[in-house]
């Protein structure tokens, strides 16, 4: 019987979405906090939609950098906890186009509106049911912590259990705020037992940890709806979502007024019912614009739907057609890119796992935006090393040689740090790209590890055609001849790009 494979309608707006979501996050959360002029508002809140199109994660960490200024000149401990927390963070939550990074800003914004438990049992069906459950139950914990800090009662329905005067206070802005006149008043003003007084006090407990797992459990029945597709379904999805939403707003309800917890009966009304129709809403949208359709029907089942989104039947069809399916859409003609790190194995013998670990995520957030710089698509290896590929000689040489250049500055700039120092190999060839565009196996992939092999730290290889087609001057370049490598059945003409400058 035939099928047809499984698609993302209008797939091409969500970053768009994403972008505007987290820029207009920005412009909220800085607005709230006298701090920045206007109009570097309006330019930062624009940084951070435009990286958020291109790289989430790198606008995840952009955004907590600029409101950690605002909260650092309210409270200089504060604002250090919330700059080292939120650093951490966004390395768990900005992965998978920082979807949980986005529904915590979301959930912290929706306080304001009423609609704080539509986002909680959104997040599992945006999500799935384990992620979404995680993000719900850490969005719900950071607005208790930021209403303790606040000296609040209450967020909304969020109970808090705080009394007044807060730690934080966003009432006057500093005077002359980007000259940081202000920093040396906060350092001198700050009270680290103020902050721990301010949390520990919070009472009582028992609602403090009943509504995060409220939030986590409306989440994961959430996520019983992310796989919808068919007509059917889409209704049953929405209908389920406000079905959840409603019992998310009743438990917390009942478990509030039981506890004594002060929440007015009319604000949980209100969410309740805002909650229920953003719920309701957001997945209708959901499923009629972005849900996952029939496309052109073929006369074999083929794989067009990522596995986390696919029942068993179509896990089924994937594995029976994935051979199809890699041939005709993943597999194609590249320029790849493949580096690794000097001697990280004895590196790591030396600084410890921890150190090493941090060094290979420092190289990490050095060199992948090089590599989007320049028209290309990487990844991390898995262990030191990087992978990309291009469509063009041109670009890849390009970026190997920013990247030298790049590792070299910053070794200059930290001397007393650990030495990164790193090998480059460039070929080009049939690979297998991933949903990314992103190297996952193939011929070219083979070949760039093969020459990679031949260079030490610092330099960079490629076969010599590629130098050729990129134009490479002879002063830039240093022809090595014919090489045999290993698995590889012909020689290769290999060449070493010459990066440093002088």
């Amino acid at each position: 019987m035939p099928h047809a494979r499984l698609v993302r309608r209008n797939a091409k707006y969500l970053a768009w979405m994403r972008a505007i979501t987290l820029g207009c996050v920005t412009a909220v959360a800085l607005t709230a906090m006298p701090f920045y002029p206007q109009y570097l508002i309006a330019l930062l809140s624009l940084g951070v939609a435009v990286m958020a199109y291109a790289t989430p994660s790198l606008a995840a960490l952009l955004l907590v950098g600029v409101v950690s200024l605002p909260v650092l000149a309210a409270s200089f401990v504060v604002g250090a906890l919330f700059l080292i927390a939120g650093f951490s963070a966004t390395q768990y939550l900005g992965a998978d186009r920082a979807q949980g990074f986005i529904v915590i800003t979301l959930a912290a914004l929706a306080v304001a509106f009423h609609a704080e438990w539509a986002i909680a049992v959104l997040a599992g069906y945006l999500m799935g049911a384990g992620p979404g459950a995680i993000a719900a139950l850490l969005a719900c914990l950071l607005i208790q912590v930021t209403g303790a800090l606040l000296g609040v009662p209450h967020l909304g329905t969020v109970f808090v259990g705080s009394t007044a005067p807060g730690v934080v206070s966003f009432t006057v802005a500093p005077d002359a705020p980007l000259a940081f006149k202000w920093l040396a008043e906060s350092i001198a003003a700050a009270r680290p037992s103020d902050a721990v007084s301010a949390i520990t006090s919070v009472s009582p407990i028992t609602p403090l940890v009943a509504q995060p797992l409220i939030w986590g459990v409306g989440a994961a029945l959430g996520g019983i709806f992310h796989r919808s597709h068919e007509g059917s379904r889409r209704l049953s999805a929405v209908a389920g979502l406000a079905g959840v939403t409603i019992l998310v707003a009743t438990a917390s309800t009942l478990m509030l007024q039981a506890f004594g917890a002060g929440v007015p009966l009319g604000t949980l009304g209100t969410s309740a019912v805002v909650s229920t129709l953003v719920a309701a809403g957001v997945g209708l949208v959901t499923e009629t614009l972005f849900g996952l359709s029939p496309g052109t029907a073929t006369t074999a089942p083929i794989h067009g739907v990522q596995a986390e989104d696919a029942d068993v039947d179509e896990l089924l069809r994937m594995i029976s057609s994935a051979e199809d399916e890699l041939a005709s859409r993943h597999t194609t003609e590249k320029i790849v890119m493949l580096t690794d790190m000097k001697s990280f194995s004895r590196m790591t013998e030396e600084v410890g796992s921890m150190a090493s670990a941090k060094l290979v995520q420092r190289q990490r957030d050095l060199l992948l935006p090089v590599i989007d710089r320049h028209r290309g698509h990487g990844k991390s290896t898995g262990g030191d090393g990087l992978v990309a590929a291009f469509d063009a000689e041109v670009d890849a040489i390009a970026a190997a040689i920013e990247m030298q250049r790049e590792l070299s500055a910053n070794c200059k700039a930290r001397p007393s740090a650990e030495r990164m120092t790193i090998r480059i190999g460039i070929a080009a060839g049939e690979v297998v790209l991933d949903k990314g565009g992103r190297p996952f196996i193939g011929a070219a992939l083979n070949l760039a590890a093969r020459i990679m092999d031949l260079a030490d730290g610092d330099r960079i290889m490629v076969a010599s055609q590629i130098a050729d087609m990129a134009g490479v001057e002879p002063a830039g370049r240093n022809d090595l001849g014919e090489y045999e490598l290993k698995n590889i059945q012909k020689p290769v003409d290999v060449t070493e790009v010459l990066w440093k400058l002088g």
